[in-house]
């Protein structure tokens, strides 16, 4: 319980935004050589939450010299390449980890991304379909899938899935936006301006402004 506890702390500590108390753990850790692989692990997503790509990087290499057999190391260098839009490389350091773990959320979440930006949009929907199996209530799940639905042009499904993204984040008023783009491009005028007047109704600005554009 002890070696897990800094960890802890620093996941809490990130999720608040309190990046400089969560760097001074993991210095701490460093200084004490605490369980080194995982702090510069987490010294490294702390860089990649703060813009710090270059000094992400950085830590990375350090990680996948000193502990290349740390395979959390490859999770972080896919980021690192996300962050540097170099998504290919990205793709291959996510395969990495999901060769020893097919299940691993993040790591096909994030290849979902880069399959998104490589406009490789079935591999992303594929991959979000994952996503979605091992976390139903995920809502961004259903958000970035409906958006590459999109591109594809099957609006039916993007429709399904923002209207899911917004009964699990009522608050998401992209997704009523994207919602009401849909029922647009499907010929449904009344529809769109439904949901625009929905997302007025939970509080976007946004929309608010677009009403003339769906509402007439």
């Amino acid at each position: 319980m002890f070696a897990q506890s800094p960890f802890q702390m620093v996941r809490g500590l990130t999720a608040e935004e309190n990046y400089k108390r969560a760097a001074d753990v993991l210095d701490s850790c460093q200084r004490y050589k605490f369980y080194n692989d995982s702090a510069l692990y987490y010294l490294g997503i702390l860089h990649l939450k703060t813009g710090e790509v270059s000094y992400a990087r950085k830590t990375c290499r350090q990680l996948l010299k000193s502990y290349p057999g740390f395979k959390m190391a490859h999770y972080l260098n896919g980021l690192v390449y996300f962050s540097e839009t170099d998504y290919g490389r990205c793709i291959d350091e996510l395969n990495e980890v999901l060769k020893d773990d097919p299940v691993h959320f993040n790591a096909l979440y994030n290849r979902s991304l880069a399959f998104g930006m490589l406009e490789d949009y079935l591999l992303a929907i594929d991959d979000l379909g994952k996503c979605i199996e091992l976390k139903p209530g995920y809502s961004p799940a259903y958000f970035c899938r409906a958006y590459w639905y999109e591109y594809t042009g099957n609006y039916a499904e993007a429709a399904k899935d923002y209207q899911t993204t917004i009964n699990l984040d009522p608050k998401n008023y992209d997704a009523y936006l994207g919602l009401a783009f849909t029922y647009q491009v499907q010929n449904n005028p009344a529809r769109a301006c439904e949901i625009i007047n929905s997302a007025i109704a939970a509080g976007s600005q946004i929309a608010v402004d677009l009403k003339v554009n769906y509402c007439r």
